[in-house]
């Protein structure tokens, strides 16, 4: 060090020793009038600020003291109706009620409540292709609507009282769409191509009652079906098109129930769900036993079955009237299934880490009855395309 950088520094130290106490006292309680302790910071501000948190994050939020603790979730509010809502990439809850549409984003803890006077007094059947519903009013009325861009597009008449399962293969504003909707037993089938005006009925052969009771997953030109019990069959639906009145239709593909699966007593699967993830099937299996979720990968092929322990850094969106696997966007949102279903506000799923169920509100897990029990058929996972769009009414 050079003499006149060590005369520096002494210099320094003799200004500082000869400030009066009363000033650095001052500046000093400035300083610590401008450092507010994060407590105290006011619940208005928090409140700006956990509106901008994925549920994840407001979790971690709420963990830092008791007073941030106190703060409530204010993106629970309803929110006005918005491009924002529905473009913000993750899988949204539809709902559609009495006389309103209710939406919820289990990722944002985002809720929305929108009127569609044209959705009144219909039931949700079946979601796909984004955000393109297929509802159903009264006995035989059957049309589609886009929520985004509030499009109606009216479907020939069907009687829909024996109807259980619904699909359709693509967005409807596209040539070749199809529709297939069966029964119960899967043993009447209705197909409808887009430009036919009216429903082709099929009996649909097979020595097995397969009870179908979730939404069918349609993958190229084929359409798999889930039993209730565990078993799969598929069928070329295009095929049909080839075949004459008088001809019996048949599935050409039929995966036994995996075995794990026979071991559970009979009658112990609650619910099932089938999925599509990049070309396989998932199927997902909920007993009543709080501790029976399992979820297996079919090989169409080889007609097999192999177990799911993980979904990795993807989120599985599970309901009657569909089902969603994307990848997870959002810190601490993958590797779970979530569920049709809210508590308190908050989105409920299965973690595969810990095995159990959850909100992110919770601290501790939550029992599986409390997840299931009173889950509304009327509602499907749709997810609205990023890109802008400007779909106009057509005619089927």
């Amino acid at each position: 060090m050079s003499f006149a950088t060590r005369v520096a520094i002494d210099s320094d130290a003799d200004m500082e020793e000869h400030i009066p106490d009363t000033v650095r006292e001052e500046e000093e309680a400035e300083v610590e009038e401008e450092k507010t302790p994060w407590p105290d910071l006011l619940p208005e501000l928090l409140d700006l600020v956990s509106l901008h948190l994925s549920a994840p994050d407001f979790s971690s939020f709420r963990r830092v003291c008791t007073s941030w603790r106190s703060i409530t979730n204010p993106v629970l509010r309803l929110l006005p109706p918005s491009a924002d809502f529905f473009r913000r990439g993750t899988p949204i809850l539809a709902t559609v009620h009495d006389d309103f549409c209710s939406f919820f984003d289990p990722i944002h803890n985002a809720a929305l409540r929108a009127d569609f006077p044209e959705l009144a007094g219909t039931r949700l059947r079946v979601a796909g292709a984004g955000d393109w519903l297929l509802l159903t009013r009264g006995k035989q009325g059957v049309f589609f609507f886009n929520v985004s861009e509030r499009v109606t597009v009216p479907l020939p008449d069907l009687d829909m009282f024996a109807i259980d399962v619904v699909c359709f293969s693509g967005p409807p504003d596209t040539p070749g769409c199809t529709v297939i909707a069966a029964t119960h037993s899967l043993r009447e089938i209705y197909s409808l191509r887009r430009g036919e005006a009216a429903w082709t009925y099929h009996e649909f052969e097979h020595k097995r009652s397969y009870a179908a009771n979730c939404a069918p997953v349609m993958l190229g030109d084929r359409c798999y079906m889930l039993r209730s019990r565990g078993d799969t069959v598929g069928f070329d639906y295009k095929e049909w098109e080839d075949l004459g009145d008088d001809d019996c239709y048949y599935h050409d593909m039929y995966a036994d129930r995996p075995e794990p699966l026979r071991k559970w007593r009979r009658g112990r699967i609650d619910q099932c769900f089938l999925a599509e993830d990049g070309g396989e099937l998932l199927a997902v299996f909920l007993g009543y036993d709080e501790t029976r979720v399992s979820v297996f990968g079919l090989d169409v092929g080889a007609k097999t079955w192999r177990k799911v322990d993980r979904l990795e850094n993807k989120m599985m969106f599970i309901s009657q009237g569909s089902c969603l696997v994307v990848d997870a966007v959002v810190r601490g949102t993958g590797n779970k299934i979530y569920l049709p279903k809210s508590r308190g506000g908050h989105g409920m799923f299965y973690s595969f880490a810990t095995n159990k169920f959850h909100t992110f509100l919770d601290d501790l897990p939550r029992k599986r009855s409390e997840f299931i029990k009173e889950v509304k058929p009327s509602c499907a996972w749709i997810q609205v395309p990023a890109g802008a769009r400007n779909i106009k009414p057509f005619t089927w």
